[in-house]
């Protein structure tokens, strides 16, 4: 890999730390957290998913998933209850407390976003969500190939 690949790899992985540093200053009066906060975004687009359908987007593991579902239930953010289907699996649904919330929650997301792309237009947003969503492809394949690998290994 070239540098200034390298580079570009660096400065995404800065910018995603920067977007949890905002996160969680701006969460902190509601005693969240930036996870919390990305699960409850997810529910407030489609209430009632699975823990495991959360994760398919998020990427978390899935004890850390729990961790946070269980968080969120404690202090009043979600509901959880078991799936009939599966009595394995939960289903995750958003509290009146939370969904007073959802004016909030994408307001923040407003902010970062008028933030990221201010002096950037149209067409180079189209470029670049473009270009993010080939490599978010891409590396979704890499990793789903290192742990079939690993998982052969062990």
């Amino acid at each position: 890999m070239n540098k200034e690949c390298q580079s570009i790899v660096r400065r995404i992985f800065t910018v995603q730390r920067y977007f949890k540093i905002f996160l969680n200053y701006k969460l902190k009066r509601h005693g969240l957290n930036s996870a919390q906060f990305m699960v409850l975004l997810i529910l407030t687009k489609e209430d009632g998913l699975s823990q495991e359908a959360i994760n398919e987007g998020l990427q978390f593991d899935k004890g850390f998933l729990a961790k946070v579902a269980k968080s969120l239930e404690k202090d009043g953010y979600i509901i959880r209850k078991v799936n009939q289907e599966d009595r394995r699996a939960y289903e995750l649904f958003l509290t009146d407390k939370t969904k007073a919330l959802k004016s909030m929650i994408f307001e923040i997301l407003d902010e970062w976003d008028s933030t990221v792309l201010e002096g950037v237009n149209e067409r180079e947003i189209d470029i670049l969500n473009g270009t993010l969503e080939g490599m978010l492809e891409r590396v979704a394949k890499k990793c789903k190939e290192v742990k079939e690998d690993y998982n052969e290994k062990t």
